[in-house]
């Protein structure tokens, strides 16, 4: 007989951890499911299984994030963790560990350097790295991967013995768990919906010119707070450092519109903060990171095992922009400048000045004057290199810098021995508020919208114009334009801004002016109902103005809003003798027939953002299909694909029926062959999207396109439903 009875709990943010007797297992291992274990009875496990699938899609994260559990069992518990997965699975986990854990095995970082190896205080990274695992208890004097963990992998019938127990991998992730003559059977399920513990911000966030907003301050084993990442924002554009995980989940539950924070700077690759960046690009949209080589063959070394792409595919995902070490590099309109700071992996750190001000970042390292020239006396750094890193630009306008456990950390004695003038401007992340002690003059940095930390400038005279040709970047129908068109909009353009309460458009009356927001917020509101709020990069009036019919709605300010606008002809003469007017007039169309309704039908579709299903919409054409009608043969080049609004597809062996998208995608996007002949069963309305079109909006729209392949790949026949 057991003493403890089989039991399952599910965690909050994914998997499940089971218990009998005396084994204690975790199935699946969501980043931070680590601050759910912590805070129960038995505490965080030493065994996991792997669940079939390394990456969850839809929420952008791994679902095998071994490494503070790695952590937590080694250094905390002084045990090696052991997790059970698959044959196939084995290379892709031992090579996100060994990166995480170990960094680079190869290292050629002197190309990042203006005066490469002879540039002074030039670092010896592998030496310092070796120092971080360094230990002459092992055999070979220092820490190995097999020290810290030990993989279990499932024989070819699906079986692996652990403790004295057999577990039996069933398939789709279902499993059984074996004692002698008893057994239990139990699934994996992936996490529910994020949940915050603040309430949601109801207004839209307008960013300051400078300033920052912090995610979090806490660090990977603080249970009651969110881990550490910050958005640094410079002309009223977001530049995301470090974004924890569930950043996308955060940034719409405090109001702010992910178009507005489309670069994120990547300091180094631990999970704590790593694992938010890859669900931002897969959010909306592309966006920009901005690191040194080493640091981003690290990250799609990590991610490309865990999301089963190619380095070139995953590569292809984001946009990338170098950054050189030691020199000043414009990100944001911000000078920054950028510099290795020490820990066990490539990490940096850096400053930046913007219209007179200053803002320093530490990262994780440790900042320990004494312990570093030890370390210079020791010969792991030269004395160049240690005096670099004591040189920290402690009398910026804003500082932000880590605190915790040494070596790898800044001890929080270090930092509360600083001058009182330094401290006012400092704020600590990566701590828990408890340690840090009272009356010490330190400060945990402040995190959402609420308290977001404001630099005063003087507003740059060219930052109105950089604000147009960003709003106008930002307009689905418009962000293909040349400079010269750019230009020619500028010019027909009038800025206004107004108050809130104030009608921007009222319904009946003739459509005059084409309008886009730059910033604030209004609402429309049709015959005493709220439709939707509208804010910066949103346009209004366009369906008047092309369809030469009165507005059918009001928009009023329900904030100061800024408003841009174009007279009716002058918007008119703009867009003649382009496609504008075509897609114009579809995406009205589209709109007005409710075609929204059938993106609700799709798992995928009714996921996108409203700019998103809006660059849908100028490529959709509605058809009529009639019975026995053939879409397409099989074997035949795929040159668009099909959106069911009413009836039935047969496709291949398979009747789709409303809300289904129908045509191949190859993972590369290349040109490909239908598998599958599809064919109307009756009379049926579907809109066309034509290949080039939606290989443009796949390549805008990356985190869509993955998960439109994963569930082309889930359905039996490769239907996106």
């Amino acid at each position: 007989m057991s003493s403890k009875p089989f039991s399952i709990e599910s965690l909050g943010r994914g998997g499940q951890v089971i218990r009998w007797d005396d084994l204690h297992l975790q199935v699946g291992a969501y980043p931070e499911t680590i601050k759910d274990t912590m805070q129960s009875s038995e505490g965080v496990p030493q065994i996991f299984v792997v669940p079939e699938r390394l990456f969850d899609p839809y929420l952008g994260v791994s679902a095998a994030e071994l490494e503070f559990p790695v952590y937590f069992n080694f250094y905390l518990k002084q045990r090696k963790l052991r997790f059970i997965c698959r044959a196939h699975q084995l290379r892709s986990l031992v090579r996100v560990l060994k990166e995480a854990i170990f960094g680079p095995s190869c290292l050629d970082y002197a190309g990042e350097y203006a005066h490469g190896s002879n540039t002074p205080a030039y670092p010896d990274l592998a030496r310092e790295m070796r120092w971080y695992k360094h230990d002459s208890k092992r055999q070979r004097g220092r820490l190995l991967l097999r020290d810290v963990v030990t993989p279990l992998v499932f024989d070819e019938s699906g079986r692996v013995e652990i403790d004295g127990y057999q577990l039996q991998d069933l398939g789709q992730d279902r499993y059984r768990l074996s004692q002698g003559q008893q057994s239990h059977e139990f699934s994996y399920q992936g996490p529910g919906k994020v949940v915050f513990d603040e309430p949601p911000v109801s207004h839209r966030f307008h960013p300051p010119a400078l300033g920052m907003t912090v995610l979090g301050s806490g660090h990977g084993f603080d249970a009651r707070s969110l881990t550490s990442g910050f958005i640094l924002w410079v002309n009223r554009k977001g530049i995301l450092v470090d974004p924890p995980v569930h950043t996308t989940e955060w940034l719409r539950h405090q109001n702010i519109d992910g178009r507005l924070v489309e670069d994120i700077v990547l300091t180094h690759c631990h999970a704590d903060h790593d694992s938010g960046t890859l669900q931002k690009i897969l959010q909306e949209g592309r966006v920009t990171i901005h690191t040194t080589p080493t640091v981003l063959n690290s990250f799609v070394s990590k991610y490309r095992s865990i999301t089963n792409l190619s380095g070139r595919q995953f590569r292809q995902l984001f946009d990338y922009r170098p950054i050189p070490v030691g020199q000043p590099v414009n990100i944001g309109g911000a000078d920054f400048t950028f510099k290795y700071m020490l820990h066990p992996i490539p990490t940096l750190g850096f400053s930046m000045r913007y219209q007179g001000k200053s803002f320093a970042y530490s990262c994780d390292t440790l900042y320990d004057p004494p312990a570093i020239e030890k370390l210079a006396e020791e010969g792991v750094l030269s004395k160049a290199r240690a005096a670099d890193l004591i040189d920290f630009p402690w009398h910026s306008d804003l500082v932000i810098h880590e605190a915790g456990i040494p070596p790898i950390h800044t001890p929080m004695n270090v930092l509360a021995a600083l001058p009182p003038e330094v401290k006012k401007n400092m704020y600590l992340t990566h701590v828990s508020e408890s340690a840090i002690p009272a009356d010490s003059g330190l400060r945990l940095a402040p995190p959402g919208v609420a308290q977001s930390l404001v630099l005063e400038i003087e507003t740059p005279d060219v930052s109105h114009s950089q604000q147009i040709l960003d709003a106008l970047s930002h307009v689905d129908l418009f962000h293909t334009l040349t400079i010269s068109r750019a230009a020619e909009f500028l010019r027909i353009s009038s800025y206004s801004s107004h108050p809130a309460g104030t009608k921007l458009v009222r319904a009946g009356e003739r459509g005059e002016t084409f309008h886009i927001i730059l910033s604030g917020e209004a609402e429309i509101v049709r015959e005493g109902e709220l439709v939707k709020r509208v804010g910066r990069y949103d346009y209004i009036g366009e369906i008047a103005l092309v369809l030469d019919r009165p507005r059918v709605a009001d928009v009023v300010a329900v904030s100061h809003v800024e408003v841009l606008s174009i007279k009716r002809q002058d918007f008119l003469d703009f867009i003649r003798g382009t496609q504008l007017p075509d897609l114009f007039c579809r995406v009205s169309h589209n709109k007005m027939e409710g075609s929204w309704g059938v993106f609700q039908d799709n798992r995928l579709l009714d996921s996108l953002s409203t700019f998103q299903k809006t660059q849908l919409l100028a490529i959709m054409e509605r058809k009529h299909i009639n019975a026995n009608e053939i879409l397409f043969e099989e074997g035949s080049p795929v040159d668009c694909y099909w959106l069911i609004r009413e009836g039935e597809i047969q496709f291949g062996s398979h009747s789709l029926y409303r809300g289904a998208w129908v045509g191949r995608v190859n993972e590369d996007l290349s040109p490909c062959l239908h598998r599958f002949q599809a064919r109307a069963l009756g009379e049926v309305e579907a809109y066309r999207m034509p290949m080039e079109g939606v290989r443009a909006f796949f390549l805008a729209n990356p985190g869509s396109f993955i998960r439109a392949l994963r569930q082309q790949n889930d359905h039996p026949l490769g239907a996106v439903v």
